[in-house]
């Protein structure tokens, strides 16, 4: 039957990748009818449809919608200050410019969640990278990558929780792994994106002396950006499972400062501040604030119907029996033992869309088998739980936040994101693996 489910899922995402292809269908109906399609398909009843679609869409709006708004603010006042301008014309002499939005991904991985990161990270990128779709995809995949592989990434703490593992061993082995591959993602994007920048109608007037100190803008925008991923990384820190931070006022404390709301409130404004910049009229219907809201506002809805999509599949239980279903085909002994951690949590991320959720539950289904699988010592747990890590990242599609937010700042359709995102974390992810195994081979 979760066979039947799982193929009838499949089926739905090729459909939309048809159906949205060349903008024929907006991804947020597409998103709908998808959910609807689904739910049909299985023969639930449509309370049931109804229901979860709206729970998830209504948690994605209070939470990463938050941060949406916040990067769509702070890119407004970036533009209007001319500190997009500034940025882009400072990287045109650079020869590179993946490496800094790699090191800003390698090092915002480790936030409490990739979609947040990259949004609160789009501003910045839009003026490093140009705004072209190779930064995006790049910034993208180093994301991604970080988050399954470093502390305290919650993925990864959730892991390492569960299966009781070394977390010195764990930052040994883990940063190598996902220093490789970022820099696999930063040479997929380079071969599948194009780096033709996207300058903002500021460009132009940079020079003509009519935007107000581009200079100290770009350093504000920087200063900002780099306090609002510091924030998020220190709430990863709340999901540590023990003391100081397990429990108690000080977790409530340290989780509060990640918190959507919060950033919304201090990002713009400590931008503002920082840029010493005001645009008459700038919170009115015609200011900086009313065009963030107008160009935030189809991301928000697609973000809100992914989730809702997502809700609908999880709650079915679908991606934890096809993980059941799958380790009777993959190996269980010798050197690609590995294989099973990995492909439990890369099943469930992809069928339900949450990267924690998968690594919460594969890593719970892993708590039996370590020992049978003759990785019950401290090095063997380590890497079953980074293995975990690296499958939860693997093969984001159209029912993860990250997986919009990359196609809306690359300006990709989602066929083309599922072409180029999902298939470099995948490629990322087999990476990791084979990096681990071969760690599994050294010190077995």
């Amino acid at each position: 039957m979760y066979l039947n489910y799982a193929a009838i899922f499949l089926a739905v995402v090729a459909v939309f990748a048809l159906v949205t292809a060349r903008g024929r269908v907006h991804p947020f109906l597409a998103l709908l009818a998808a959910a609807f399609a689904f739910n049909a398909g299985i023969g639930w009843s449509l309370s049931y449809v109804v229901k979860n679609f709206g729970l998830g869409f209504s948690q994605s709006l209070a939470g990463l919608g938050l941060l949406i708004i916040a990067g769509a603010l702070m890119a407004e006042i970036a533009d209007g200050t001319g500190a997009t301008a500034r940025l882009q014309q400072m990287a045109r002499g650079w020869r590179w410019r993946a490496p800094p939005l790699a090191l800003l991904g390698l090092i915002g991985g480790m936030g409490s969640n990739p979609a947040a990161v990259f949004a609160v990270l789009n501003p910045l990128r839009r003026g490093i990278g140009g705004d072209s779709p190779r930064s995006a995809l790049t910034l993208g995949l180093s994301l991604s990558a970080a988050h399954g592989l470093l502390i305290p990434a919650p993925v990864v703490l959730a892991s390492l929780t569960i299966l009781k593992a070394d977390w010195g061993l764990a930052v040994a082995v883990g940063l190598p792994a996902a220093v490789l591959s970022v820099l696999l993602g930063a040479f997929f994007a380079r071969l599948t994106a194009s780096g033709a920048p996207n300058p903002p109608d500021t460009a132009a007037t940079i020079d003509g002396g009519t935007l107000v100190a581009p200079g100290r803008g770009a350093l504000a925008l920087l200063l900002v950006s780099l306090v609002l991923v510091g924030l998020l990384i220190v709430q990863s820190l709340g999901d540590i499972a023990s003391e100081p931070f397990g429990g108690g006022n000080d977790r409530h404390f340290i989780l509060a400062l990640g918190a959507p709301a919060l950033l919304l409130a201090i990002g713009p404004l400590l931008l503002v501040l920082l840029s010493w910049s005001w645009e008459p009229g700038g919170l009115g219907e015609g200011g900086w604030a009313a065009r963030a809201l107008a160009k935030a506002a189809p991301l928000l809805l697609v973000v809100g119907a992914a989730a809702g999509l997502s809700k609908v599949v999880q709650e079915t239980g679908t991606a934890e029996m096809m993980a059941e279903w799958a380790l009777d085909y993959v190996p269980t002994a010798g050197p690609l033992v590995l294989l099973v951690p990995f492909a439990l949590a890369a099943i469930i991320k992809t069928l339900q869309g949450s990267s924690l959720v998968a690594s919460i539950t594969s890593a719970g289904m892993m708590m039996e088998l370590v020992e049978p699988l003759g990785l019950g010592d401290a090095m063997g747990r380590t890497l079953a739980a980074l293995a975990v890590g690296a499958g939860a990242m693997t093969l984001p599609q159209i029912n993860d936040a990250l997986f919009w937010l990359v196609t809306r700042a690359g300006r990709f359709s989602p066929g083309g994101t599922l072409a180029r995102l999902s298939l470099g974390a995948l490629a990322q992810g087999v990476l990791a693996l084979a990096v681990l195994i071969a760690v599994r081979l050294a010190t077995a």
